[in-house]
């Protein structure tokens, strides 16, 4: 009897885990469309592309990513390579409703559907080492503001703005409202970051700068100060606390930097004050955060084959190179023979293939060994 209970549980327990897998692996249709210059009169070409761009979007919509291919890409074989190596097994079906001509572009609805675990897994792949999402409120000094919190403040614009200065692409996340103070003091206190980790598939940037600001009345105006003399200024300490993350290998979020920060500031009012503490406090943090970024970046560097069709001179090897040297993060390029390169580049290769191509060059073939270019 104990035998046939057992076996009634178990078969129970099978049935709603296969249930449940089931459940989690459903995928998810949605309805997009794609649009595609006709170069050359090749209509056949341009719908192909219309469509793969249609998936595309419909693996970004899923996925929930904040950015159209077009910022991913510029080139369409490119597209149309990220579509078939890098979200294999996400688009689970596709059906073509509809396609039409207009001018000189082609255009494709689609139902596509999408398996959702697949698409985060698949987009999360394509962030940008160089990007950067930041979020460093500061709580308001004015107790009459029941302890607000502000968002643009002078240390947070202070961090984006070196970090856009220096080239990276930054996501304020102040401005999606997306992230809460309650989730920035669970991800401080080292608990669940599953809202961070959201953030870094949404918004493509695989690092992500989170902390936040308490500032503290040391002393008043007209305080004493001992030995007779009252205070000329009010005195106030910003407090930072804060954590740098990044993605590791297996997509977890792996903390780089973590700690805080503190300075002070004198003024004729408490506001004054604080905004003198986090000024001085900017000055202290922003190099030092900059510093742990630009490590980590150095860490990433990968190396990629670049030949150059039609090369024939020493002297056209050189005068490429300079060429693709300024091309945004690559750090070395060495020469290996007429027209052929070895690229150091600290980002997916897909995005070293669009910086070429946005330098001119028209783009072969690629993969994420050897991309083949031609000058145009």
């Amino acid at each position: 009897m104990n035998e046939c209970k057992a076996l009634t549980l178990l078969t129970a327990f099978l049935i709603v885990f296969a249930t449940t897998a089931v459940a989690l692996a459903k995928s998810v249709c949605v309805e997009v469309s794609g649009e595609s210059s006709i170069v050359g009169g090749d209509l056949p070409s341009a719908r192909v592309e219309a469509v793969n761009r249609a998936k595309f979007a419909a693996v970004e919509q899923v996925a929930g990513v904040d950015v159209t291919s077009t910022t991913l890409v510029e080139d369409s074989a490119l597209l149309d390579d990220v579509i078939t190596s890098r979200t294999r097994g996400v688009v689970s079906s596709y059906r073509i409703i509809s396609e039409s001509q207009s001018g000189e572009s082609a255009r494709a609805l689609l139902n596509v559907c999408v398996e959702p675990v697949n698409a985060r897994s698949a987009m999360s792949a394509l962030a940008l080492n160089s990007a950067v999402s930041v979020y460093l409120p500061a709580r308001r000094v004015n107790r009459g503001d029941n302890g607000g919190y502000d968002d643009e403040n002078i240390l947070a614009q202070a961090v984006i703005g070196r970090l856009a200065e220096s080239g990276y692409t930054v996501r304020d996340l102040a401005e999606s409202h997306a992230l809460k103070l309650k989730e920035i003091d669970t991800a401080l206190k080292g608990g669940d970051q599953s809202s961070l980790r959201n953030l870094v598939y949404r918004y493509l940037a695989n690092s992500t700068l989170i902390g936040k600001i308490e500032p503290s009345l040391s002393a008043s105006k007209g305080s004493d100060a001992g030995y007779g003399i009252a205070m000329p200024f009010n005195s106030v300490t910003a407090r930072l606390s804060y954590r740098l993350m990044a993605k590791d290998a297996s997509g977890k979020l792996a903390v780089l930097s973590a700690g805080s920060e503190e300075a002070r500031g004198l003024g004729p009012n408490q506001e004054d004050a604080y905004a003198e503490a986090l000024k001085n406090l900017s000055e202290k943090f922003v190099p030092l955060i900059l510093e742990k970024i630009q490590a980590r970046l150095s860490e990433l560097g990968g190396t990629t084959v670049v030949q150059v069709e039609g090369v024939r001179t020493p002297a056209e090897t050189f005068a490429l190179r300079e060429q693709i040297q300024k091309v945004t993060w690559v750090s070395k390029v060495e020469e290996r023979g007429l027209g052929e390169f070895a690229v150091s580049y600290p980002e997916n290769p897909i995005y070293l293939a669009n910086g070429l191509s946005q330098k001119g060059f028209k783009i072969i073939s690629y993969t994420s060994e050897i991309i083949r270019i031609r000058a145009q």
